[in-house]
Order: structure tokens, then C-alpha cells, then sequence
């Protein structure tokens, strides 16, 4: 597959760093040489000095062959623009990176459509989606639906006093229809783990399980879900106002907003919402906005230290549920140690949004976990597949790799080691990041 990218900024990088490892030829472009040096050097990937919107530059990234045609430069028009040229050079698909909700609506995707744009993704709002759904589930982490729901996958942090925590996998017989540990978290190393491992307290787990069950999971796990109602937002920009404007009616929110034009902007913007202007780490202004009564809160500052410091402050306080925007990857780790709860980082969710229509082409779908070298993928099972050949214990998986769940005639079940997949299942597959071409081979 050949893929070209234009914009080397971070979600660009990002999404070129990742897609490298799967053999597949790309193209990035970019006006700065030197943001394209390192890349050049380090990853298996060809760079190109050049504006994305010039038909020689194009033509230079071969754009006339590319499967897909990935604009992200900072600026939305451009992005289309260069969408256009491209899909009228040949280009298969297209997307744009935009920075408006509107580029989002039915109507006007009509309209960019037609100019040549296949899809578009807005990198905020899918911040704001996921600061939404970590608000509706209080005591996950990070949480995954497919299959409509019937299939979930959940991330949490394991409790001390949880039943079964020191006890080994293989000892986890009794539970195999109640969930499936996929990922196991610790002491920021990414395990894909089998009968032998322990779960250890304060492991991040990484659980599939059906709606039915996720009680008896968090049970399990010691942690206690809890309604989330009143809601504090440090930070002013789109993703807060887009996490209040689609937001259910049941949040109170509250921002705190340290300068003050702004402040008295979001007043006119965000109905009913308190704003306080004010420093969000300074004590005082958490007091202020009642932090104590708060049952989440939320950190966008302009930095990713800031954000991690500010949950740590209001974890001071009390609040259950922290969420934080962290931009530089460097520092989930920190975060992790210091038990923030969720963490989301655009570029991780844009390569996520991308590789969800590389695979099969929006047929199945992929969800990157927030974490740090895994990720999870839903294939379709071929007539002849390896898979087929044998039960999952019998087919001598790569440690790396495990089958989480799997859908049959829509129904949805956990994979066990006595399961025999069949010609026709939907398999959710869990792999180090690195390994999806292993995976993939097993369903030839």
C-alpha cells in the first residue's frame, strides 16, 4: 500500500512513525527540511521537500499511484485543497485534517466531497469524544466498543485489595465467560501476558467482557463505579468548548480560564457554565470552583506537565476521576506513575482514526489503546485461514499476539484457549505494536 503525507508536524510525524512499521511505502512532504530529517534517518520511509499543494511536488510523491492521501498541515484549507489536486491526479482516497466542527456536518461534507476530500478528521473533537466517554464511565480508563456494544474493552488500574490480584492467569479458570486480561500495563512495560503471568497491584489492565459482566469486572478488579456529575475543566480552547456543547445535559461544568478576554468569551459561548478566571494549579482557584464537591475534572493547558500537575492538585482535593491531555508521549509514563487516570493524546487518536480506514477499508475496524505499544484490530476470518485449523491453544500464537474476543452470526464471545474459530468470525486481536503482519498471516 502506498501512502502520502502532507505536513510534518506532529500529528503528521506521528502518523508516519506508526504506519512505517507496517510495511507499507510512504511519501511525506513538507516545506521544512528540517522537520524532515530525522525521520529520513530513522524510519523506513521516503521525505520529500515541497508544498503539497504544487503538481510537481505531487507528482515528485508519486500521488497519482498512492491508496491513500493524508493532508495535515496546520491550516484546513490547504489541507483540502491539496486533497483536491491529488484525488484528481489519481489518488484513491483522501483525507483532510480540518479545525472547525462545522467541516464535520452532513451538509458540508457533501459539498467537500465533491471537491475531492473522502474523509475528514478533526483531531479535537476526537479529544473531546474521548473526554466524553471517560466522563460516562467513571471507573474505566480507557473504554473500546465494538460489534455494537456487545463486545467491550476496558483499561483500569488494578486495587490492592482486588480478589484477584497476586493470583496467576492460569488460576483464573472460573472467569474465562466473565472477561479476558488482553493487556497487562506494569511499571511502563506493555505485556501481552498467558497463563504464567500474576497480576500485580497497580497493573493496568487491559480486560474484554460483555456488557452484562462489566459489574462483576470492576468487582473483581476493586474498583467501584460512580456517578460523575459535576465536572471542572482547566483550560479554554476548542476541546473544551466542543466537550460542552456535545456533552449529555446531565454535566455541570465548570472552566477555570486564566486570561481574562477569554473567560468573558466562553460566558457568551458555553450557556450555562461557570467560569472562573483564574490559574487552574493554584490552590485557591480550585477552591474557588469548588473542587472539592467535584466529581471529575479535566486538564487542557497549553502543556503536558501542566496538565499532569493540575490533576495532581485536584487529586489533593479528592476528586475520583482526573483526565488529562498530554501532547508529548514522553510523558505518559509520569502520568501513569502518578495515577492520573485518562490520558489522551491527539496524535495517538488521529493514527488511530487512520488506521481504522486502512483496514479492510472501513469493512473492520482498529482501535489504538492509550497506551504505549500495543493495539487492537477486528479481522475477518477467510475460509482457510490458519486460524481455523486448530483450537486457539492448539495454534501456538506468537507470545506477542492473543485473540481477545470474537463475533459469530452478530453474537459476541470471549476467545478461550478451547475456542475454534471459524470461516466468517470477526476476531478481536491484540498485538504488540510491530506484530499486526504476524497477526495477519495467521487469517490467510
Amino acid at each position: 500500500m502506498k501512502i502520502t503525507i502532507i505536513g510534518a508536524g506532529s500529528v503528521g510525524t506521528h502518523l508516519a512513525k506508526y504506519l512505517s512499521g507496517e510495511h507499507m511505502d510512504i511519501f511525506i512532504v513538507d516545506i521544512n527540511a528540517n522537520k524532515l530529517m530525522s525521520l529520513n534517518a530513522e524510519y523506513n520511509l521516503m521525505t520529500i521537500v515541497g508544498d503539497g499543494t504544487v503538481f510537481s511536488t505531487l507528482r515528485q510523491a508519486e500521488v497519482e499511484n498512492c491508496d491513500l492521501f493524508v493532508a495535515v498541515t496546520d491550516v484546513a484549507e490547504r489541507n483540502i485543497v491539496a486533497c483536491g489536486i491529488a484525488k484528481s491526479m489519481g489518488a484513491r482516497m483522501t483525507l483532510a485534517r480540518v479545525d472547525r466542527y462545522d467541516y464535520l456536518e452532513a451538509a458540508n461534507q457533501e459539498v467537500i466531497n465533491r471537491i475531492g476530500v473522502d474523509h475528514t478528521i478533526f483531531p479535537e473533537f476526537l479529544i473531546a469524544q474521548g473526554i466524553i466517554e471517560s466522563l460516562q464511565h467513571s471507573w474505566s480508563r480507557d473504554w473500546y466498543e465494538f460489534n455494537k456494544g456487545q463486545l467491550i474493552m476496558t483499561g483500569l488500574r488494578l486495587a490492592a485489595d482486588a480478589p484477584i490480584a497476586g493470583k496467576r492467569l492460569r488460576d483464573l479458570a472460573e472467569y474465562h465467560e466473565t472477561f479476558h486480561i488482553a493487556v497487562i500495563r506494569r511499571q511502563f512495560v506493555t505485556l501481552i501476558p498467558n497463563g504464567n503471568h500474576q497480576l500485580m497491584p497497580d497493573d493496568i489492565i487491559y480486560v474484554t467482557t460483555s456488557t452484562d459482566k462489566l459489574k462483576d469486572v470492576a468487582q473483581l478488579t476493586g474498583n467501584h463505579p460512580f456517578d460523575i456529575k459535576r465536572v471542572v475543566i482547566a483550560g479554554s480552547g476548542k476541546i473544551t468548548e466542543m466537550t460542552v456543547a456535545h456533552a449529555p445535559k446531565n454535566f455541570n461544568f465548570t472552566i477555570i480560564e486564566n486570561d481574562v478576554e477569554r473567560a468573558r468569551e466562553l460566558v457568551r459561548v458555553c450557556h450555562g457554565v461557570d467560569v472562573i478566571n483564574g490559574e487552574a494549579s493554584e490552590f485557591e482557584v480550585l477552591e474557588e470552583a469548588d473542587i472539592a464537591k467535584a466529581d471529575a475534572f479535566v486538564a487542557l493547558g497549553n502543556t503536558s506537565e501542566g496538565n499532569i500537575l493540575s490533576c495532581l492538585n485536584a487529586r489533593d482535593f479528592g476528586v475520583k476521576k482526573t483526565i488529562a491531555e498530554v501532547e508529548r508521549q514522553q510523558f505518559f509514563n509520569m502520568a501513569e506513575s502518578f495515577h492520573i487516570g485518562t490520558l489522551l493524546n491527539k496524535q495517538m487518536l488521529f493514527a488511530n482514526a487512520v488506521f481504522q480506514l486502512l483496514i479492510d477499508e472501513g469493512s473492520s475496524q482498529s482501535k489504538r489503546l492509550a497506551l504505549p505499544d500495543a493495539e487492537v484490530v477486528k479481522l475477518d476470518i477467510k475460509a482457510g485461514a490458519k486460524v481455523t485449523t486448530a483450537t486457539v491453544k492448539e495454534l501456538r500464537i506468537p507470545e506477542e499476539i492473543t485473540f481477545a474476543g470474537y463475533i459469530r452470526d452478530n453474537r459476541t464471545e470471549l476467545v478461550t484457549g478451547k475456542t475454534h474459530l471459524q470461516a466468517g468470525d470477526q476476531v478481536l486481536v491484540v498485538c504488540l505494536q510491530g506484530s499486526l503482519q504476524k497477526a495477519k498471516n495467521l487469517f490467510k
